[in-house]
């Protein structure tokens, strides 16, 4: 065994080692499939072998480096069906469309199954769109799906029992309901409606044709690839051998580069430092975690840890914000809030926005000097919840049985075994109340609005970020390049200066993460009732999340 990690150990350096070159007319190939994340999980096998997944800075960094790299001469964009958020195919949209600035050719290369409605949005920023011939271009109208459980409870014998501040506040309907309450559907159509919107607008001018042309052809689709090409949503038909044959010429040849090795020659500059702090998924108290379920848990201490540290670091001269969360714990949001607020009286803070900074999301944003959103973000949902689900008839109908002993009546308040009391229902009513006054304050402290106009705009309630620009909740539209504009701006760093990214939180070598991981970790869904507690969802105490079950393709 010792032989064996030694000669790990060996390759690994060496490859880490040897120096690389890359080839003069090469061609940028990204791959886009899956999932894009804002920030690259705890992997103990990518730490090893050195490969991570892309997350969105590595995709636009390659972007706009090869903008300029005079040994890239083309860029080919091959697009899987995808599983992100509108925000995030917002700002990839964005540097796609500065790259064919350059004068240099790009590709999208549609390859594979599962094209609709968000992979054509990204496709739509590059200059030719090229599909295989037998694949069908799934264009067609735009819909919101959410998905309810209260059916399912309700054959296990589990009652749900949860309660909200306001009537939008909808994230526990997936337990309570069977369909759309009115307020939910108001607020999901309204949210659909807006990034339908962004969507004919933004592929209708790249294609050359009106939103309304546009949206005539996606009431008819989906398309057969000949009315594709017919209908100009595609430039031609092709295989993946023509690609490369397009990138030939006379005795040049086809050289493909990865994203992932392009990587490795795009370099931070030097110059005035900035941070960003990325504060992405659930957020829980404690440490930032990985979940088997969750994925990312934004940790309040962690978090709140690295904004003290780019505080404290003299040499960074402003702090970016990446949020990418649609919240969860009170207590841990107003840990990482307050830091928020402190470091704002030292330097200045600025929020970017990425697929959803909603409910504790934006009660962590509220004190910054500014705050920056997509278009497409989903945001707001001032509001706040609290709940359980009485598991008592599904135990008895697995044969399991519970007793207990208690000191007071509440101290069976979160029990799974019972429904709440009249006094316990009358505490958690107080706690709502009094947490949605705290967050409304905050927020209206943080815009510099009157606490009247925050719950008009409030009540759970979410937005797209161009609605809460209209309405205050939201500074500027942008993505993270606009947010670091403006935080070199705030700084006093002149706009055409380079500047150093110090990103946070620092990524943890193979040993660090070795000698970190506890068994906790091993045994998160090890009994049955940690396994309830999980799908069950309890929010205990009082939480301010949003649901992550609704779905827009």
């Amino acid at each position: 065994m010792i032989g064996v990690l030694a000669l790990v150990v060996v390759l690994v350096l060496w490859a880490a080692w040897r120096p690389e070159r890359l080839d003069n007319h090469s061609v940028l190939v990204i791959d886009a499939t899956g999932s894009i994340d804002e920030q690259h999980p705890t992997d103990l096998l990518g730490s090893l072998t050195g490969r991570k997944p892309a997350v969105l800075h590595d995709y636009v960094d390659a972007i706009d480096a090869a903008r300029t790299d005079s040994r890239i001469t083309g860029l080919v964009l091959r697009l899987g069906s995808l599983d992100t958020g509108w925000a995030k195919l917002e700002e990839l949209r964005a540097h796609l469309l500065a790259f064919q600035t350059s004068g240099k050719p790009s590709i999208c290369y549609l390859g594979y199954e599962g094209v609709g409605n968000p992979e054509y949005y990204l496709a739509s920023a590059c200059q030719q769109i090229w599909l295989v011939p037998s694949a069908p271009l799934n264009v067609k109208g735009m819909m919101a799906e959410a998905v309810f459980f209260r059916g399912s409870l309700d054959k296990l014998n589990i009652v749900p029992e949860f309660y909200h501040i306001a009537e939008y506040k909808t994230a526990t309907n997936m337990f309570t309901e069977k369909k759309f309450t009115a307020e939910h559907r108001e607020e999901v159509a309204s949210v659909l409606h807006g990034i339908y919107s962004r969507y004919l607008n933004d592929a209708a001018q790249a294609r050359h044709m009106t939103p309304a042309a546009f949206e005539e052809i996606l009431t008819h689709g989906p398309l057969l690839t000949s009315e594709a090409v017919e209908k100009r949503l595609v430039d031609r038909l092709a295989y993946w051998d023509q690609v490369q044959d397009y990138f030939k010429s006379g005795d040049r040849d086809w050289k493909p580069v990865s994203l992932g090795r392009y990587a490795s020659f795009v370099k931070n500059p030097e110059g005035d430092q900035l941070a960003v702090i990325y504060a992405s998924g659930l957020i829980m108290s404690g440490d930032s975690r990985n979940s088997p379920t969750q994925g990312i848990i934004m940790g309040g201490d962690s978090v709140a840890a690295d904004l003290r540290a780019a505080r404290d670091d003299a040499d960074i001269k402003a702090i970016v914000l990446r949020i990418d969360s649609g919240g969860g714990s009170v207590v841990a949001s107003e840990v990482i809030r307050r830091e928020v607020e402190r470091a704002r009286a030292r330097k200045p803070v600025v929020v970017s926005m990425s697929d959803v900074a909603a409910s504790g999301g934006y009660w962590i944003a509220t004190p910054a000097t500014k705050i920056v959103a997509d278009a497409n973000t989903i945001t707001g949902s001032i509001g706040v919840l609290v709940g359980k689900l009485n598991l008592a008839g599904l135990y008895r109908l697995l044969g399991v049985s519970t007793d207990y002993v208690a000191t007071s009546d509440n101290a069976t308040l979160f029990s799974d075994q019972q429904n709440f009391t009249p006094d316990q229902r009358a505490y958690i009513e107080k706690s709502l109340r009094d947490t949605y006054s705290q967050f409304t304050r905050g927020v209206a402290q943080g815009r510099g609005m009157k606490v009247e106009a925050v719950d008009k705009i409030g009540k759970g309630r979410e937005w797209t970020g161009a609605q809460a620009r209209q309405s205050g909740l939201v500074d500027e539209l942008g993505g993270l390049d606009r947010a670091l504009a403006i935080a070199k701006e705030l700084a006093h760093i002149p706009a055409a200066s380079p500047v150093h990214l110090v990103r946070f939180p620092e990524e943890k070598g193979l040993l660090e993460m070795l000698f970190e991981r506890d068994s906790s970790e091993l045994s998160e869904f090890g009994s049955l009732d940690a396994t309830l507690r999980h799908i069950a969802g309890v929010m205990e105490p009082v939480q301010a999340r949003v649901p992550y079950q609704l779905r827009i393709r």
